[in-house]
């Protein structure tokens, strides 16, 4: 009776004899391997993401949003001159690029994982992220745009608040003290060195009298 053969060994003979074909260059098993791979979907790949490049664009985008907001209200040489509207315009240019850097780095994740989606891997938990992570790239969206509006808010409230300050101009402190001042000139300031003096003027005979009561009462 003859031996059945071990499947699992006939493939493995066969494996070598394709192998043993392409390195001796059979081409006929060439071109077949060419033509299935032609047949292949080419799969689409998303490249790896530099994210030094991607924090430096956000960077440079930022400083020109800031600036074309700040600068339709405010002339350049107020923001240099103002050290509080200086500051605002630096934390507003880092607000902004931090949410330009999480709007790109969530799309790019999304992007991904619709590559690998498509690749094959129709996993529920696979749908939960990409739809977790739809909801986040639309809550930063939501947050820029508000930003925005409150940006150009400040900026429009800070010309109002220049200008108003700017017509005030320095407030200079007026003295409480009273001036008398007499015929020869000379000014007197105070109460006591008014009754003082008015002591001085009165002759001595009538001191005694009502004059000198009432000046005292009025010490």
């Amino acid at each position: 009776m003859a031996r059945k053969p071990n499947p699992k060994r006939v493939e493995v003979l066969n494996e070598k004899d394709d192998l043993e074909k392409l390195i001796n260059g059979d081409d006929n098993l060439v071109s077949s391997l060419k033509l299935a791979e032609s047949i292949l979907p080419e799969r689409p790949t998303v490249g790896f993401l530099n994210y030094m490049s991607v924090k430096e664009l956000a960077d440079n985008e930022a400083e020109k949003i800031v600036d074309s907001i700040a600068e339709f209200y405010l002339d350049r040489d107020i923001i240099a001159e103002v050290a509080y509207i200086r500051e605002k315009n630096t934390v507003d240019k880092l607000t902004v690029s931090s949410l330009l850097f999480q709007m790109k780095t969530a799309e790019h994740a999304i992007i991904k994982l619709l590559e690998e989606i498509d690749n094959g891997g129709v996993h529920p938990r696979a749908f939960e992220v990409l739809s977790s992570l739809q909801k986040a790239k639309m809550d930063i969206v939501k947050h820029m745009a508000q930003f925005m509006v409150i940006m150009e808010n400040n900026y429009k409230s800070l010309k109002e608040d220049y200008r108003i300050k700017k017509a005030e101009g320095p407030q200079e402190l007026k003295s409480g003290e009273y001036e008398v001042e007499e015929a020869a000139g000379n000014q007197i300031r105070g109460t006591r060195k008014l009754i003082e003096t008015l002591r001085q003027a009165i002759p001595e005979h009538k001191a005694e009298g009502s004059i000198k009561k009432d000046i005292d009462n009025v010490e």
